[in-house]
């Protein structure tokens, strides 16, 4: 069994060495071999005996990842907005083993935080691929869920608590651990002023210790310039140390082995870190500490190791003096709590590495699902089943990203999920019955209420209706309160469910016991057209001859559409099962109601130009030409009639309009014996079968792989 570790970025940053170690040494002891990719492969050489491979080598680590049994990138953190610009880069391993259809996953890491879409975004179609992930802390886990990925997801632990370690000798007197750094203090309007003072803080706050102890201070870098890394530690730990009244101790070792540093933290008697993995190596071997937290991650190692609220953000680190006495106060009762909270951290990060192994070996933990909560009847139950970021919701996440503007209103939203999604660069507003749902936080609101009863006046960028339209009871009087929802030229993202569908148009329809929708493509989209929500295109979800998949799954059926223009319209209304149709907020145009009306009017002529201008607009659209079949006739075009209403049946041949008129006109199109046997019994899957066969070599059914369309269907029913 071979493992491919890549994004290991440089071992000069001893957090990465031990993280990478723990992971190496971890699966050799699983009997797995190991090969890492590496951007200083030189420093990886010098610190792990392991086979390395240079990231800036494309074609080394296309041949690393076909070697692989799994690949699997490795601990820390940097799926984040602050790498931002080098995001696709942090992802490039994983495309690539998803393009050659190798199992990756991700192991150990801190995810977020994601605010800016495309990362978002960008992250979401990686990670939603991976055989397992594998986060250290509830916050990363929940990002990748909010975010819309799929993929299993396991709080584990950082790797690095299982890296070597070499024992380091007790002094005789008290010792003080202390790592800095510096750091760029994002979204601070003077990053150095804010510096100096985190500076000064430790300063102060190591000082008062040795003035009260009179122990030894002793200043460590986990990362150096060794090899060229950009980082190096112990520039600021000169710069505090020339700050204290007290001396203190730097050590200088531009090489030291993370080994070495980890028994040298170890055998502290209390530790004072700002860098997440010196904390590590203390409290691993039982040290007591205090933390400085640039990143959520320092938060959640000190509670995992028992010293919850013994940090301090490093914008704000007044006061860091008190908690450090204050906690070396408490270290003979803190010293066996935080051993005992090492060793269920050290069972579960083996718990981890089995599971990885056995990843690496085929298993595949179950991907998310439904989240129902069986406690709760009615609809309230039923909207929890929604919270889970299916394949149609995703697509019109991704719409909204490409497309939409700031405020979002979604109607018909469950538990918010889509702005979950989204992320905090949206303002989000949901619309929904269930009255669990409700809440009120900055930039995100549920409110309750029925989409046939509200009301929004022009201040939103985009509405999105996914999955809801279906049960309104005024569809027309809804799209209009869209329309009205929209700032001009704001986006639309509405879905609806094929009625028209090949499998459904037989009769096999199987609908949701609230549903009130009736509307069949063309009806909708005349109906938007009328609303003044101009359509732009139309995409399916999922395409194919058999029955719809359920929302749920993870995969479309039948086959997959490389994007909404592989098929006509004529073809969408036939094969997609659910439509996802993108909107611009124009002005009311005039459609079916206003033909109606010229009609009742008796301005025939009138009604004549509007039925004209809508199959011009919409060719595909049965119900246009049957309400132009009327028009003709109504001016005495009986020949032009009858083309228009030959043209819907063709186009639609169930439905029920179309042969009202034909029938009233006194036309004939004739239905072969196949037509009437699947009509007589739709359940008859010979027949069905045959029909597909019949209205493909037809041309009514175009694709090249129909057999093949008509096996997954016959499968589908007798499963």
């Amino acid at each position: 069994m071979r493992i491919l570790i890549t994004d290991s970025f440089c071992s000069a940053n001893r957090g990465d060495a031990a993280i990478l170690d723990g992971m190496i040494e971890g699966v050799r002891a699983r009997g797995a071999s190991v090969e890492v990719v590496s951007h200083f492969p030189e420093v990886a050489r010098h610190f792990h005996d392991v086979d390395v491979v240079d990231d800036h080598d494309v074609r080394a680590v296309a041949n690393a990842v076909s070697r692989a049994d799994l690949v699997v990138s490795c601990g820390g953190s940097f799926l984040h907005d602050l790498y931002a610009q080098n995001l696709n880069a942090r992802l490039a391993t994983m495309h690539l083993a998803r393009r050659m259809d190798k199992p990756y996953a991700i192991f150990g890491q801190s995810i977020g935080p994601l605010t800016l879409p495309l990362s978002r975004q960008a992250v979401r179609e990686v990670l939603d691929g991976a055989a397992w992930i594998s986060v250290r802390d509830e916050a990363s886990a929940k990002v990748v869920r909010d975010v819309g990925v799929g993929a299993p997801v396991h709080i584990g632990v950082d790797a690095a608590i299982g890296g070597r370690v070499r024992t380091a000798a007790r002094g005789a007197g008290p010792v003080l651990g202390v790592t800095v750094r510096g750091w760029h203090f994002p979204g601070q309007r003077d990053p150095a002023a804010c510096q100096d003072r985190y500076e000064e803080e430790v300063a102060r706050a190591a000082d008062r210790w040795a003035r009260t102890t009179g122990g030894t201070v002793r200043f460590f870098s986990n990362c150096t310039s060794y090899g060229g890394y950009r980082q190096d530690d112990r520039v600021a730990a000169r710069r505090v140390a020339a700050r204290m009244n007290a001396d203190a101790e730097v050590i200088e070792a531009v090489d030291l082995d993370f080994a070495t540093l980890r028994g040298e933290c170890g055998a502290c008697d209390l530790f004072l870190g700002t860098r997440m993995h010196s904390l590590v190596f203390a409290t691993t071997a039982g040290v007591p500490a205090v933390g400085v937290a640039y990143e959520q991650k320092t938060f959640e190692w000190m509670r995992q190791v028992g010293l919850g609220g013994r940090a301090v953000a490093v914008e704000r680190c007044e006061g860091l003096d008190g908690m450090l006495m204050a906690t070396w106060e408490e270290r003979v009762r803190l010293r066996p709590q935080v051993e005992a909270a090492a060793d269920v951290l050290r069972r579960r990060a083996s718990d981890d590495l089995d599971r990885l192994v056995r990843v690496a070996a085929g298993e595949r933990p179950a991907r998310h699902g439904a989240t129902a909560r069986r406690d709760e009847a009615g609809w309230n139950g039923e909207t929890w089943r929604f919270d889970v970021a299916h394949r149609r919701l995703r697509q019109v996440a991704d719409i909204v990203y490409g497309e939409g503007g700031e405020r979002v209103l979604d109607l018909g939203c469950s538990t918010g999920k889509l702005g979950r999604m989204l992320g905090p660069a949206y303002d989000y507003t949901g619309v929904d019955m269930a009255k669990s749902v409700a809440t009120e936080q900055p930039r995100f609101r549920i409110r309750t209420g029925s989409l046939d009863d509200f009301r929004a006046r022009g201040t939103y960028d985009t509405v999105v209706a996914s999955g809801s339209l279906e049960y309104v009871e005024d569809l027309e009087g809804v799209l209009e309160n869209v329309r009205a929802s929209l700032r001009p030229g704001g986006l639309a993202v509405l879905t609806l469910f094929n009625l028209a569908h090949i499998s459904r148009a037989l009769g096999a329809t199987h609908r949701h016991p609230t549903w009130k929708l009736q509307a069949r493509p063309d009806d909708f989209l005349l109906a938007l057209h009328e609303a003044g929500l101009s359509p732009q295109r139309v995409q399916p979800t999922t395409a194919g001859y058999g029955p719809a998949p359920a929302v749920h799954d993870e995969r479309p059926t039948d086959f997959e559409l490389d994007g909404p223009h592989q098929l006509s319209s004529e073809r969408l209304v036939r094969l997609a099962h659910h439509w996802i149709v993108v909107c611009r907020a124009g002005e009311p145009q005039r459609g079916p109601k206003a033909l109606a009306a010229a009609f009742a009017e008796g301005d025939h002529a009138g009604a004549l130009r509007i039925g004209v201008e809508l199959c011009k607009a919409y060719p595909w659209a049965a119900r246009a030409w049957s309400d132009l079949a009327v028009a003709w006739s109504a001016v005495g075009r009986d020949d032009r009639a009858a083309d228009a209403v030959r043209r819907a049946y063709l186009l639609d041949p169930c439905r029920e309009d179309v042969r009202e008129n034909l029938v009233a006109m006194g036309l004939d199109v004739q239905v072969d014996d196949l037509e009437v046997a699947v009509m007589a019994d739709p359940t008859d899957r010979l027949a069905r079968e045959a029909l597909v066969r019949e209205l493909v070599a037809r041309g009514r059914l175009h694709s090249a792989v129909h057999v093949q369309a008509v096996a997954v269907a016959e499968a589908r029913a007798a499963g």
